[in-house]
């Protein structure tokens, strides 16, 4: 079979696999779609924070079982999220499952950009494969592990409806959180982005304003509405440092920044801790989600409550892995990119 791997920081090439075999509570899936994150993208030029496998938002059909699982079988719909935590340790107990030792060390094998891809007992056993509704297609069904994400960064947050929020980079996750805010109820929703494409996209999926931060003075922009104050809330979801740093003076006094963006490793910015500490501004990551989210998200969508589906802007076959991991790093003609088998 093909799958995807990097061959060198440009470039994203199939090479022939064997098919993986599967034990008894394992799952061997055919993918249907998998979306690129901007992870990926990161692993493709060597500036990765996360495990280096590529494609994690993959959706699929059930193409062998173990024998020792009952609850599926073979041809059902499913999604799979590809890391789960122990949930016995401090970290679980205490909803940290993203910080699980155990959390990063499962994974889809070899890929989720692969013609099949094996589903480990780990991650069977631990509840991760979810069914997908008849009502939902393989591209919806790519799009939960993203939302939820986005979902667990929000909880974490605190936004009450009429909270006022900047976006910072507002690409597929991005968007999503805009969508999410939308439906929580979120005022004024502020989507920041250098590309005129995603800013279009966040005024259509119910940005309040768009703001490109190369020609407009961001922070002045938030202030006057907001009557002098800044927002309530900043969400960084781009790993460029420049946009923390911007954040942080958008926010208004005892305002919360949220970093969402994978920043690459080794990554500085640079900060007047005074103000922060006078500002009282508080700072909070995270970090992928967990199984609590995948069925919110699952739910969200299904409902169509929120349709991240709309983001998507191409739809590559597998052969042309390359080409869509080129169209995704660009940035500028694609938002969404789903790779299709």
């Amino acid at each position: 079979m093909k799958a995807a791997r990097i061959k060198d920081r440009t470039t994203i090439e199939l090479r022939d696999v064997p098919i993986p075999h599967i034990g008894d509570h394992e799952l061997l899936v055919r993918m249907r779609t998998c979306g690129i994150c901007g992870t990926d993208i990161e692993k493709m030029r060597g500036e990765h924070i996360t495990p280096l496998v590529l494609g994690h938002e993959a959706a699929g059909e059930i193409e062998e079982i173990g024998d020792g699982i009952r609850e599926l079988k073979k041809g059902d719909r499913v999604i799979v999220h590809h890391h789960v935590s122990c949930r016995s340790c401090v970290y679980c107990k205490n909803g940290l499952e993203t910080l699980c030792e155990a959390y990063p060390k499962s994974n889809l094998d070899p890929c989720g950009f692969a013609e099949f891809f094996r589903v480990p007992e780990t991650l069977v056993m631990g509840g991760t494969v979810y069914k997908l509704p008849d009502s939902l297609s393989f591209e919806e069904g790519s799009q939960v592990e993203p939302t939820a994400c986005c979902i667990r960064a929000l909880r974490k947050t605190g936004i009450k409806p009429g909270s006022s929020v900047a976006v910072f980079g507002v690409g597929p996750v991005g968007l999503t959180h805009i969508q999410l805010l939308k439906l929580g109820g979120a005022a004024p929703i502020y989507a920041v982005d250098m590309i005129d494409s995603r800013r279009r996209m966040a005024a259509k999926l119910g940005a309040t304003a768009t703001l490109n931060p190369t020609d407009e003075n961001v922070t002045k922009v938030v202030l006057d509405g907001t009557d002098g104050q800044g927002v309530d809330h900043a969400i960084v979801a781009t790993g460029n440092p420049k946009a923390i740093e911007q954040a942080c003076v958008t926010v208004r006094r005892g305002g919360h920044v949220t970093l969402f963006g994978a920043p690459p490793r080794g990554a500085l910015i640079s900060l007047d801790v005074s103000s922060l500490f006078l500002r009282e501004i508080s700072f909070q990551s995270s970090y992928s989600t967990s199984e609590t989210e995948m069925r919110m998200a699952l739910g969200l969508i299904s409902q169509k409550r929120i349709t991240p589906a709309q983001m998507i802007t191409h739809r590559i076959p597998l052969q042309a892995i390359n080409e869509a991991f080129h169209l995704a790093a660009d940035g500028r003609e694609a938002v969404k990119i789903v790779v299709m088998s």
